[in-house]
Parts: structure tokens; sequence; C-alpha cells
């Protein structure tokens, strides 16, 4: 399971899929490993299986609120704002200054009922998901160490071509 937890977090969710599925008996009860499974199919659109593996999660431990962003979206797509609301409620009961909760709020409350569908893409709806975060984070540390190695590189070419003609630009 490190793999495909690695692979979550480069945003590979269609390898954390393909890893996970052929172990599903194997973690029947790890809340985790069916978070990664339901939340990989989120993220790739693969609705049914999200709500599937996202309530098995939910079913093992029903206190994860990283959970409940998920089963919010879920309902969110399907249309069942209520639930949706009643959910992001909740999170905001436990933790007031939720910002992913007060998005999907404010997106319900700001938006036509009829209009909602069409606006609704797979990229808003990874708007009210702190897991969207745990990519960026992936990709500001790869980011981060590429400047640094560039910059490296580019004072040892400055200090070869320095030392080669002798001379200090």
């Amino acid at each position: 399971m490190l793999s495909a937890a690695k692979y979550f977090q480069q945003g590979n969710y269609d390898k954390v899929i393909r890893i996970l599925e052929p172990q599903v008996f194997e973690h029947r009860d790890d809340w985790k490993f069916y978070s990664y499974l339901g939340y990989s199919s989120l993220y790739t659109g693969d609705f049914v299986k999200a709500s599937s593996y996202l309530k098995r999660a939910l079913q093992i431990n029903s206190s994860a609120i990283e959970l409940m962003y998920g089963i919010a979206v879920l309902h969110l797509k399907r249309g069942e704002n209520a639930d949706a609301v009643r959910i992001w409620l909740h999170i905001l009961h436990k933790n007031p200054d939720d910002i992913y909760a007060k998005e999907g709020l404010d997106f319900i409350n700001s938006t036509d009922s009829k209009q909602m569908g069409s606006l609704l893409t797979l990229r808003k709806c990874r708007s009210f998901l702190p897991c969207r975060d745990n990519r960026r984070k992936y990709l500001t540390k790869v980011g981060i160490a590429g400047g640094i190695l560039f910059i490296a590189l580019a004072a040892a070419v400055f200090m070869a071509v320095t030392c080669q003609t002798g001379e200090v630009m």
C-alpha cells in the first residue's frame, strides 16, 4: 500500500486504482485503503466506485472527517444538495474554520440549482476536497528541489568557465 500512497501523492490516481483494487479482500477492514481507492476513483471521474469505496471507508471509521468531504461531493454530484449541506454543516460544527466545507456551502448558495449540473465539473468538485492539496505539496517540493538543482548546476558551470578563463565576468 506504500507505493499506492506514493502514487496518490503524485496524483497518479489510475495507478493507485490498478495497484489497490486487486487487494480489496485483503484490506476489507482498512479504512485508509478504501479512502485511497475512493478518492482515486473520485478524481478519475468514476463516481459509482468512489461512492462504494468511500462509504465502505466511512463504515469502518465513521468519525473520519476526511471521508465526509468526498461523500458530500458525491451527494452534490448526484443533485442531493440537502445531503451535501448536512455533511458540510456537520464538518463545520466540528471545525468552524473548515475552508472546504465553507467553499462547498458557498457554491450551493451562490449557484442556481438549474445551472449547478453544468457548473459542477470534476475540477470544481476537487475544490471542495482537502486531498487535492497533497498533489500540490508534492509538486511544490519537486519544484523547489528542481530549482535548487538548477541553481547548483548554473553555479558549477559558472565556476568551471571562470576557472578555465581565469577571469571573473
